[in-house]
């Protein structure tokens, strides 16, 4: 049965079928329904980026308190004063690397973008900016699994290393 919006076609859900209408627009609907998920994917990844950096240089907060508490409690800790630095140390380097890493991709910029596409129809320009934020969220997605990973192993790094060095210095005591 057709009527001013489509065909109807009848879900096959048994005595609780359902109709559903089908648009000639359909596919352009599911472009823009693609668009917007594909700006709101990079959106919240961009988010999760930022909440891993500030996480990363609180750790890097943290280290450097670790570092200026054991320096000024040099003489209370005896010998093996030192120990903590190593676990200090070694920590750095993951949130370093995390730091060092190249700037996030936002996808095309938005002039650009309108000068390459505007003279084409806007169904071209749409699939091109779906493909642009697609590999923008790719090229994220890689670095945002690294940062995490350095600020785990960091995290762990610093609290093995802490916990050795109080063993260390507990037993030279």
């Amino acid at each position: 049965m057709a009527d001013s919006w489509g065909k109807r076609v009848r879900g096959l859900l048994g005595p609780r079928a359902i109709t559903v209408n089908v648009s000639p627009r359909e596919p352009e609907d599911l472009l823009a329904a693609a668009l917007e998920l594909a700006q709101t994917q990079l959106l919240a990844q961009i988010a999760d980026e930022t909440s891993i950096d500030g996480r990363t240089m609180g750790v890097l907060a943290f280290i450097g308190a670790l570092l200026a508490a054991d320096i000024a409690a040099k003489a209370t800790l005896g010998t093996w004063w030192w120990t903590p630095l190593v676990g200090v140390g070694l920590a750095t380097l993951p949130c370093i690397r995390s730091i060092l890493t190249k700037d996030t991709d936002l996808g095309p910029r938005s002039y650009q973008f309108y000068a390459d596409y505007g003279a084409h129809p806007s169904g071209i320009a749409r699939k091109q900016l779906l493909t642009d934020l697609d590999h923008a969220f790719l090229a994220n997605a890689g670095r945002v699994k690294t940062k995490q990973r350095c600020l785990r192993w960091s995290v762990g790094i610093v609290s093995i290393g802490l916990v050795a060095a109080s063993l260390v210095i507990t037993l030279d005591m």
